[in-house]
């Protein structure tokens, strides 16, 4: 069996997935176009998918091969390698970089959500701080990465795993 280096991987493929990401935060921000959003779930999905591919070439093995599971576990290990970095960059956009356009756009949710009248103006005060902490924000960033991560790797696992093949070596003579 070869050595493997697991977070090693997961997180440098992780770093590529959260700089896709970010760019298209950024240009999200100045640019409102649904074909945006369908480039962004295209690249996204294509390069998990070359990122679990490429992992499952290098280290399956005829005997033990690179099943379902490995193949899920690793793409959810890189989305939370990516939702970290993303979530660190949205923590420092929200705060200082985009606050005004950041702001902009929470205070339209803030706003849809005082018109239910479900919360009170102290419950709506505290999400607002809440969409402001880093710690929530890489944290809400994580979850929501791997949430993806796990949705998609459904699909992209079944496609990129490679089973085992105990019958491979054998020569009959």
């Amino acid at each position: 069996m070869k050595q493997t280096n697991f977070w090693n991987d997961a997180a440098w493929y992780g770093v590529y997935m959260a700089l896709l990401a970010i760019v298209f935060d950024i240009t999200g921000f100045y640019v409102q176009h649904a074909l945006l959003s369908l480039l962004s779930l295209l690249l996204f999905v294509g390069l998990l998918t070359w990122f679990t591919k490429c992992r499952v070439a290098r280290y399956a093995t005829d005997e033990e091969g690179y099943g379902y599971g490995r193949c899920l576990g690793f793409i959810v290990a890189v989305m939370l390698c990516a939702g970290f970095i993303e979530g660190a960059f949205v923590s420092v956009a929200a705060n200082w970089l985009f606050a005004a356009k950041y702001d902009a756009s929470i205070a339209q949710s803030i706003a849809l959500l005082e018109e239910t009248g479900f919360y009170t103006a102290d419950m709506l005060e505290q999400m607002t701080r809440w969409l402001h902490s880093p710690l929530w924000l890489i944290l809400g960033t994580m979850f929501g990465s791997a949430v993806k991560g796990a949705f998609f790797g459904l699909f992209i696992a079944a496609f990129a795993r490679r089973e085992a093949r105990p019958f491979a070596n054998n020569n009959p003579e």
